[in-house]
């Protein structure tokens, strides 16, 4: 275990084995056992998994996870070329990915003119769902509500707000109903 420059609050866990670099816990945060997190902010109640990795390259914009969010097993996400910013009570299932930027860099030329390296931000908003094994490429912003599939590829764009998208690439598959006691239903 290596562990620099961590702040965390009361009643925090975090597991024997994590690796943690310019980290900060609010309250009573869980950390698994082999998760790797470099310049990540963590409010109170949320909990990673095991086997995640999570790193922004500037410590001056840290990844940033909401309160009560649940971060699966063997999810990747790197902030290399954009921020991330994760809202409360979102959910990310297992091996799920999310990267910022995307292209074989400019070591052939070739394949940099035919396929440019994108980058941008991911901002996933609150009661978010995103299934299992989904990957989120740059400049992606998924609205308050949204349901992503297992195995979906979320290619940039604006994804509206209580609605499930599955595919790949996602599309829109059906409006996510709320009844009027708040309570969530699928329509």
């Amino acid at each position: 275990m290596r562990q620099t420059n961590i702040k965390q609050g009361n009643n925090c866990v975090i597991a024997t084995t994590a690796i943690l670099e310019n980290v900060t816990c609010g309250d009573n945060v869980i950390i698994g056992d082999f998760v790797e997190l470099k310049n990540v902010q963590i409010a109170a109640g949320s909990k990673i998994g095991s086997h995640v990795i999570m790193y922004s390259a500037n410590p001056e914009i840290p990844i940033r996870i909401g309160a009560d969010v649940w971060i699966s097993h063997g999810v990747f996400a790197e902030a290399t070329g954009g921020r991330i910013v994760i809202e409360d009570y979102a959910v990310i299932a297992h091996r799920s990915m999310l990267l910022t930027s995307s292209g074989p860099g400019k070591k052939s030329f070739l394949m940099d003119k035919a396929f440019p390296v994108e980058c941008g931000d991911i901002h996933i908003k609150a009661h978010t769902w995103i299934g299992a094994n989904a990957i989120l490429l740059p400049k992606v912003l998924l609205h308050e509500g949204v349901v992503i599939g297992a195995h979906s590829l979320v290619k940039g764009g604006i994804y509206d707000t209580w609605m499930l998208y599955a595919g790949s690439p996602c599309k829109p598959i059906r409006k996510i109903n709320k009844s009027s006691d708040g309570k969530e239903f699928a329509g």
